[in-house]
């Protein structure tokens, strides 16, 4: 039999590799454009310049990769714009007009918590003997090696924090929600991080839907 350590070496890599943020729930209008929208205003709506900045020039490189024409909103409208107490929908749909776009995407942070998770500790070594044990505790030696053996490591607390984002995407014509999408990430190392895995499953599952796509 394997130590399980080495079963707990394999649950710490798996969990290691697996992605950090997935989609939690998505909806798509039967009034979609079937063909899928190929030219897309990318707008991340958060005050942080450079948040916005990273998100957004990542959307718009894979969207690049999928043949999906793109513009962002930090390429059009003032930094303070998403900021202003007297937001002007009126100026972005004259920008988003002019450009000729299919769709607009945006994405939102809807929401963040911070949450303690204790995590068990787990034995040092291979499983309990079981049956007569007066054979290794017959000397010291055997004693304090079977025992130093199946220690256990110490569990411990770690703050969680949970970032829940909301992606829609509007046709531009009719300006009419056709896709919407909440995704949640677990513990972001930081943003530059955080934006290529998300926007790699955000664009899968709007692909999967039907909502994105190059025109035939």
């Amino acid at each position: 039999m394997k130590n399980p350590i080495f079963y707990i070496l394999i649950l710490i890599f798996a969990a290691s590799c697996s992605p950090s943020t997935r989609i939690i729930g998505s909806w798509t209008s039967p009034d979609k454009d079937t063909a899928g929208y190929d030219d897309l205003f990318v707008a991340a709506v958060v005050d942080n310049v450079q948040i916005r900045q990273v998100v957004e020039d990542e959307m718009q490189s894979q969207l690049n990769g999928r043949n999906i024409q793109s513009r962002t909103s930090i390429s059009a409208i003032k930094p303070d714009f998403w900021s202003s107490e007297e937001l002007d929908k009126d100026a972005i749909i004259k920008i988003i007009g002019e450009s000729k776009h299919d769709g607009i995407l945006t994405m939102t942070l809807i929401d963040q918590t911070s949450e303690e998770r204790y995590v068990p500790g787990a034995m040092m070594g291979g499983p309990m003997m079981m049956g007569p044990s007066w054979g290794w505790r017959g000397n010291f030696g055997g004693y304090w090696g079977m025992q130093h053996g199946l220690m256990m490591n110490p569990g411990y607390v770690v703050n969680d924090r949970k970032y829940f984002v909301e992606i829609n995407l509007y046709d531009a014509d009719s300006q009419q929600l056709v896709w919407s999408g909440q995704s949640k990430t677990i513990n972001p190392e930081s943003v530059d991080a955080f934006a290529p895995e998300f926007v790699k499953i955000v664009l899968n599952r709007m692909e999967e839907e039907g909502v994105i796509g190059k025109r035939q």
